[in-house]
């Protein structure tokens, strides 16, 4: 039991740290639309990701995916958007105040 527990931890710490490279793909590429799929698909990864410097990195691409998308987005989805943007990036501002950053 305690292998197959492990196996299947491990299946999803995998899959968190592949959708995190791909997201730093699609930005690096400028992406945007692809970028905004994997970032609504994958959901909250940051509790999955092993390290801080994994999610800290994945958060702050989060942040840009959501403002890129909110710069072509018409009416309310656009506010979504930047409504999602602002949320990380005070995020980001807490964990520096915070001094974890």
């Amino acid at each position: 039991d305690s292998i197959l527990a492990s196996a299947a931890e491990t299946r999803i710490n995998l899959s968190a740290n592949v959708n995190m490279m791909n997201l730093e793909v699609f930005v690096l590429f400028q992406e945007w639309r692809e970028a905004n799929e994997l970032v609504r698909k994958a959901d909250n990864i940051r509790l999955l990701l092993p390290s801080t410097f994994a999610s800290v990195r994945y958060t702050f691409l989060e942040a840009l995916t959501y403002l890129k998308s909110a710069q072509s987005a018409p009416g309310w989805k656009k506010r979504q958007m930047k409504k999602r943007a602002l949320k990380t990036l005070h995020l980001i501002q807490r964990w520096a105040k915070n001094g974890n950053v």
